[in-house]
Protein backbone atom coordinates (compact mmCIF):
# COMPACT_ATOMS: atom_id res chain seq x y z
CA UNK A 1 0.00 0.00 0.00
CA UNK A 2 1.22 3.46 -0.85
CA UNK A 3 1.90 5.86 2.07
CA UNK A 4 1.14 9.81 0.64
CA UNK A 5 4.17 11.78 1.71
CA UNK A 6 3.50 14.26 4.13
CA UNK A 7 3.62 17.06 1.74
CA UNK A 8 0.93 15.49 -0.28
CA UNK A 9 -1.42 15.07 3.03
CA UNK A 10 -0.64 18.65 3.50
CA UNK A 11 -1.74 20.00 0.27
CA UNK A 12 -4.98 17.72 0.07
CA UNK A 13 -6.36 19.07 3.39
CA UNK A 14 -5.23 22.80 2.45
CA UNK A 15 -7.73 22.10 -0.27
CA UNK A 16 -10.16 20.15 1.70
CA UNK A 17 -9.71 23.53 3.58
CA UNK A 18 -10.43 25.64 0.98
CA UNK A 19 -13.93 23.78 -0.21
CA UNK A 20 -14.83 24.37 3.23
CA UNK A 21 -14.51 28.11 2.98
CA UNK A 22 -16.05 28.24 -0.01
CA UNK A 23 -19.29 26.61 0.97
CA UNK A 24 -19.53 28.28 4.34
CA UNK A 25 -19.51 31.30 2.30
CA UNK A 26 -22.02 30.08 -0.54
CA UNK A 27 -24.59 28.99 2.67
CA UNK A 28 -24.08 32.77 4.61
CA UNK A 29 -24.93 34.54 0.76
CA UNK A 30 -27.62 32.24 0.09
CA UNK A 31 -28.93 32.69 3.76
CA UNK A 32 -28.03 36.67 3.27
CA UNK A 33 -30.35 36.85 0.01
CA UNK A 34 -33.02 34.63 1.36
CA UNK A 35 -33.56 37.03 4.74
CA UNK A 36 -34.94 40.03 2.67
CA UNK A 37 -38.76 40.69 4.08
CA UNK A 38 -39.41 43.01 1.04
CA UNK A 39 -38.20 40.81 -1.60
CA UNK A 40 -39.34 37.71 -0.11
CA UNK A 41 -43.58 39.25 0.11
CA UNK A 42 -42.86 40.64 -3.16
CA UNK A 43 -42.38 37.09 -4.50
CA UNK A 44 -45.43 35.70 -2.26
CA UNK A 45 -47.77 38.27 -3.68
CA UNK A 46 -46.49 37.32 -7.67
CA UNK A 47 -46.68 33.48 -6.32
CA UNK A 48 -50.23 34.17 -4.86
CA UNK A 49 -49.42 33.04 -1.77
CA UNK A 50 -51.11 34.26 1.92
CA UNK A 51 -48.03 35.30 4.24
CA UNK A 52 -47.62 34.58 7.46
CA UNK A 53 -45.68 37.00 9.08
CA UNK A 54 -43.35 36.92 12.07
CA UNK A 55 -42.67 40.22 13.83
CA UNK A 56 -39.63 40.39 15.50
CA UNK A 57 -37.72 42.87 17.52
CA UNK A 58 -34.29 42.64 19.18
CA UNK A 59 -34.41 40.89 22.08
CA UNK A 60 -37.73 39.53 22.04
CA UNK A 61 -38.46 36.42 23.58
CA UNK A 62 -40.25 33.18 22.18
CA UNK A 63 -39.42 33.83 18.59
CA UNK A 64 -38.66 29.98 17.75
CA UNK A 65 -42.15 29.23 19.19
CA UNK A 66 -43.85 32.04 17.18
CA UNK A 67 -42.35 30.80 14.21
CA UNK A 68 -43.15 27.01 14.48
CA UNK A 69 -46.64 28.23 15.41
CA UNK A 70 -46.80 29.95 12.08
CA UNK A 71 -45.19 27.11 10.09
CA UNK A 72 -47.78 24.82 11.47
CA UNK A 73 -50.91 26.88 10.54
CA UNK A 74 -49.26 27.31 7.33
CA UNK A 75 -49.00 23.70 6.32
CA UNK A 76 -52.76 24.14 6.78
CA UNK A 77 -53.40 27.08 4.53
CA UNK A 78 -52.91 26.49 0.71
CA UNK A 79 -50.24 28.08 -0.55
CA UNK A 80 -49.15 30.02 2.23
CA UNK A 81 -45.83 30.84 3.44
CA UNK A 82 -43.78 32.21 6.90
CA UNK A 83 -41.64 35.16 6.61
CA UNK A 84 -39.94 36.40 9.19
CA UNK A 85 -39.64 40.45 9.82
CA UNK A 86 -37.14 42.18 12.13
CA UNK A 87 -38.49 45.39 12.80
CA UNK A 88 -35.95 46.81 15.02
CA UNK A 89 -33.53 46.28 11.29
CA UNK A 90 -33.33 49.73 10.03
CA UNK A 91 -33.86 47.92 6.04
CA UNK A 92 -37.40 46.98 7.66
CA UNK A 93 -38.30 50.70 8.45
CA UNK A 94 -40.42 51.18 5.19
CA UNK A 95 -42.27 47.50 5.82
CA UNK A 96 -42.98 48.71 9.79
CA UNK A 97 -44.75 51.98 8.44
CA UNK A 98 -46.65 50.00 5.65
CA UNK A 99 -48.02 47.64 8.20
CA UNK A 100 -48.33 49.73 10.77
CA UNK A 101 -46.31 47.21 13.51
CA UNK A 102 -44.14 49.55 14.84
CA UNK A 103 -45.76 48.96 18.70
CA UNK A 104 -47.23 45.72 18.58
CA UNK A 105 -45.95 43.22 21.03
CA UNK A 106 -43.41 40.87 19.44
CA UNK A 107 -43.47 38.27 18.49
CA UNK A 108 -46.32 39.32 16.52
CA UNK A 109 -48.33 36.97 13.86
CA UNK A 110 -49.52 39.36 10.78
CA UNK A 111 -51.52 38.10 7.88
CA UNK A 112 -50.89 39.43 4.54
CA UNK A 113 -53.22 38.30 1.70
CA UNK A 114 -52.44 36.69 -1.38
CA UNK A 115 -53.18 39.91 -3.27
CA UNK A 116 -50.24 41.74 -0.86
CA UNK A 117 -52.92 43.34 1.59
CA UNK A 118 -52.14 43.43 5.21
CA UNK A 119 -55.23 41.94 7.06
CA UNK A 120 -54.20 42.13 10.51
CA UNK A 121 -53.04 39.53 13.30
CA UNK A 122 -52.13 38.32 16.74
CA UNK A 123 -49.70 38.69 19.81
CA UNK A 124 -48.30 35.42 19.75
CA UNK A 125 -48.63 35.13 23.35
CA UNK A 126 -52.24 34.76 22.36
CA UNK A 127 -52.51 33.40 18.93
CA UNK A 128 -53.88 30.38 18.15
CA UNK A 129 -53.96 27.97 15.20
CA UNK A 130 -58.15 28.47 14.56
CA UNK A 131 -57.18 32.03 15.24
CA UNK A 132 -54.72 32.75 12.39
CA UNK A 133 -56.48 29.87 10.08
CA UNK A 134 -59.70 32.64 10.13
CA UNK A 135 -57.96 35.61 10.12
CA UNK A 136 -56.77 34.36 6.83
CA UNK A 137 -59.41 36.50 4.06
CA UNK A 138 -61.74 34.16 1.84
CA UNK A 139 -61.16 34.90 -2.02
CA UNK A 140 -64.24 37.25 -2.07
CA UNK A 141 -63.02 39.05 1.14
CA UNK A 142 -59.60 39.43 -0.68
CA UNK A 143 -61.30 40.84 -3.54
CA UNK A 144 -63.60 43.35 -1.63
CA UNK A 145 -59.93 44.14 0.37
CA UNK A 146 -57.91 44.90 -2.48
CA UNK A 147 -60.23 47.70 -3.57
CA UNK A 148 -60.68 49.45 -0.35
CA UNK A 149 -56.59 49.23 -0.65
CA UNK A 150 -56.99 51.11 -3.69
CA UNK A 151 -59.45 53.60 -1.98
CA UNK A 152 -62.46 52.06 -4.13
CA UNK A 153 -65.96 51.51 -2.89
CA UNK A 154 -67.24 48.38 -2.90
CA UNK A 155 -70.63 46.69 -4.06
CA UNK A 156 -71.14 43.34 -2.57
CA UNK A 157 -73.57 41.17 -4.58
CA UNK A 158 -74.78 38.08 -2.46
CA UNK A 159 -77.14 35.59 -4.56
CA UNK A 160 -77.61 32.19 -5.24
CA UNK A 161 -77.84 29.88 -8.18
CA UNK A 162 -81.67 30.60 -10.27
CA UNK A 163 -82.19 34.20 -8.76
CA UNK A 164 -84.33 35.77 -10.99
CA UNK A 165 -83.12 39.00 -10.22
CA UNK A 166 -79.38 38.41 -10.01
CA UNK A 167 -78.59 39.70 -13.35
CA UNK A 168 -80.33 42.90 -12.92
CA UNK A 169 -78.48 43.74 -9.82
CA UNK A 170 -75.37 43.30 -11.06
CA UNK A 171 -76.19 45.34 -14.39
CA UNK A 172 -77.28 47.98 -12.30
CA UNK A 173 -73.63 47.93 -9.91
CA UNK A 174 -71.99 48.23 -12.93
CA UNK A 175 -73.78 51.24 -14.23
CA UNK A 176 -73.54 52.66 -11.20
CA UNK A 177 -69.91 52.09 -10.79
CA UNK A 178 -69.05 53.66 -14.59
CA UNK A 179 -70.99 56.66 -14.04
CA UNK A 180 -68.36 57.99 -11.09
CA UNK A 181 -65.20 58.85 -10.74
CA UNK A 182 -64.20 56.48 -8.00
CA UNK A 183 -65.12 53.59 -9.59
CA UNK A 184 -66.87 50.84 -7.01
CA UNK A 185 -65.15 47.23 -7.61
CA UNK A 186 -68.52 44.97 -8.10
CA UNK A 187 -67.50 41.31 -5.58
CA UNK A 188 -70.19 38.53 -6.30
CA UNK A 189 -70.72 36.35 -3.50
CA UNK A 190 -72.78 32.80 -3.69
CA UNK A 191 -74.37 32.32 -0.53
CA UNK A 192 -73.84 29.10 -0.88
CA UNK A 193 -70.12 28.87 -1.08
CA UNK A 194 -68.61 27.37 2.42
CA UNK A 195 -65.46 29.36 1.98
CA UNK A 196 -67.37 32.68 2.14
CA UNK A 197 -69.79 31.65 5.43
CA UNK A 198 -67.40 33.53 7.70
CA UNK A 199 -67.13 36.45 5.41
CA UNK A 200 -70.90 36.86 5.15
CA UNK A 201 -71.40 36.70 8.68
CA UNK A 202 -68.82 39.53 9.44
CA UNK A 203 -70.94 41.52 6.62
CA UNK A 204 -74.21 40.69 8.26
CA UNK A 205 -75.61 38.78 5.64
CA UNK A 206 -76.78 35.41 7.77
CA UNK A 207 -79.79 34.71 5.91
CA UNK A 208 -81.10 35.10 2.31
CA UNK A 209 -84.76 34.75 1.13
CA UNK A 210 -85.42 34.58 -2.27
CA UNK A 211 -83.75 38.24 -3.38
CA UNK A 212 -80.48 39.20 -4.33
CA UNK A 213 -78.65 41.06 -1.37
CA UNK A 214 -76.17 43.86 -2.09
CA UNK A 215 -74.00 45.27 1.09
CA UNK A 216 -72.24 48.43 -0.32
CA UNK A 217 -68.88 48.93 1.36
CA UNK A 218 -67.45 52.70 1.22
CA UNK A 219 -63.99 54.02 0.43
CA UNK A 220 -63.20 54.05 4.45
CA UNK A 221 -64.24 50.51 4.52
CA UNK A 222 -67.49 51.02 6.39
CA UNK A 223 -70.73 49.57 5.01
CA UNK A 224 -73.03 52.40 4.56
CA UNK A 225 -76.11 50.02 3.29
CA UNK A 226 -77.74 46.40 2.78
CA UNK A 227 -80.03 46.31 -0.11
CA UNK A 228 -82.70 43.36 -0.97
CA UNK A 229 -83.61 42.95 -4.96
CA UNK A 230 -82.85 45.11 -7.12
CA UNK A 231 -81.86 48.78 -6.52
CA UNK A 232 -81.87 51.58 -8.88
CA UNK A 233 -78.54 53.52 -10.15
CA UNK A 234 -79.05 56.35 -8.10
CA UNK A 235 -79.11 54.75 -4.77
CA UNK A 236 -76.18 52.81 -5.83
CA UNK A 237 -74.08 55.63 -6.36
CA UNK A 238 -75.58 57.72 -3.37
CA UNK A 239 -74.95 54.81 -1.24
CA UNK A 240 -71.32 54.42 -2.15
CA UNK A 241 -70.02 58.07 -1.80
CA UNK A 242 -72.03 58.31 1.95
CA UNK A 243 -70.19 58.95 4.93
CA UNK A 244 -71.01 56.82 8.02
CA UNK A 245 -69.22 58.34 11.04
CA UNK A 246 -69.51 55.20 13.19
CA UNK A 247 -71.04 51.74 12.38
CA UNK A 248 -69.53 48.46 10.87
CA UNK A 249 -67.19 47.96 8.66
CA UNK A 250 -65.88 45.36 5.97
CA UNK A 251 -63.65 43.26 7.86
CA UNK A 252 -60.23 44.46 7.65
CA UNK A 253 -61.23 47.27 5.26
CA UNK A 254 -60.84 50.06 8.23
CA UNK A 255 -57.08 51.31 9.39
CA UNK A 256 -59.05 52.23 12.49
CA UNK A 257 -59.79 48.89 13.83
CA UNK A 258 -62.59 47.55 12.27
CA UNK A 259 -60.90 44.51 10.83
CA UNK A 260 -59.59 41.69 12.60
CA UNK A 261 -57.50 42.28 15.50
Amino acid sequence: MKILKKTQMSGIGTRFFSIGILLCLFVLSANSKAANPATDLEKAKKDGKTVFLVITGNGASDIDKANKLAKDVSIKVPKSTVITLNRDEAANSSLVTKFGIANVAVPFIFIVSHNGIPVGGYPYARATADMLIKAVPSPRQDQALLALSEKKPVFIIVSKKGFTDKAKVIANCKNASNKMVTKPAIVEVDYSDAKETNFLNQIGVVTIGDKTKTVVVGASGKITDTFEGEVDVAKLMASATKVIKSGGCCPGGSSKGCGKK
